[in-house]
């Protein structure tokens, strides 16, 4: 990866790194915690969805690939080019769909599940970044 995509890539991952402790903090409420900051919760799950995606983004243009339409579009290619697992790619294309809710109030938004969406946001999104970390010390 050439030095000023690794710089950008830096930036984008400390993106992800502090969005993740933010909502740590959120794990550590009871559910009436959480339900009283559905609002910032909500916000955080659309944060770590949209920093996923320009850091998927940015390992496509490394390899030539042209700009996604849509977050699914990010992690479909990066899954269909077997750069990332189908696996977590599909567990990212149904948190970013959450997100969609969430950001276009598609629905009536339920704390509840946005109270219950912290414990696999978190693991989904560290293992996120254990890829990326590692993809990103491959040879090029």
């Amino acid at each position: 990866m050439a030095e000023l995509r690794r710089e950008i890539m830096e930036r984008k991952l400390s993106f992800l790194r502090q969005f993740l402790a933010d909502l740590d903090v959120y794990a550590r409420l009871d559910s009436g915690g959480r339900q009283r900051e559905h609002y910032a919760i909500e916000r955080l799950l659309q944060l770590l969805c949209e920093s996923a995606a320009d850091i998927g983004l940015q390992f496509l243009k490394a390899r030539g690939y042209g700009l996604a339409s849509s977050y699914r579009e990010v992690f479909e290619a990066l899954a269909r080019e077997g750069i990332l697992s189908r696996d977590l790619a599909q567990g990212l294309i149904e948190a970013c769909a959450m997100r969609n809710l969430l950001t276009h109030l598609y629905e009536t938004i339920d704390p509840t599940r946005v109270a219950a969406a912290i414990e696999p946001a978190l693991d989904l999104y560290r293992r996120y970044l254990r890829w990326a970390l590692a993809e990103i010390e491959k040879p090029a």
